[in-house]
């Protein structure tokens, strides 16, 4: 089992590498990772590539299937008082999503 620290992806191609590093150190080749997420492996070839015009779902379900986590960051925004390091109001957000609709 490998262990990636947390790194910052800045580009498509970085996030292609991430995810073409996993799918062969979990052994998986591209049809396998295809088959997996119900696409096409020309999908995963321009995923692992660097198009940036892949669909966002099949992205993020690409990452949960290498059980690789992505997380958004507001790195630029100061904290304030009482906000755990690296939170913002982004956090806000997402947890109200997660919470099952009434």
């Amino acid at each position: 089992m490998s262990s990636m620290k947390d790194i910052t992806l800045r580009t498509p191609e970085q996030l292609g590498a991430a995810i073409r590093l996993m799918r062969k150190e979990k052994g998986l080749t591209q049809s396998g990772l295809a088959a997996l997420l119900g696409a096409e492996r020309k999908w995963v070839i321009n995923l692992e590539s660097g198009n940036s015009k892949a669909e966002i779902g099949l992205v993020l379900r690409a990452l949960e299937a290498l059980n690789l986590r992505a997380s958004i960051i507001d790195a630029g925004r100061p904290r304030t008082r009482g906000t755990p390091r690296g939170a913002s109001r982004l956090d806000q957000v997402f947890q109200r999503l997660q919470q099952p609709s009434k």
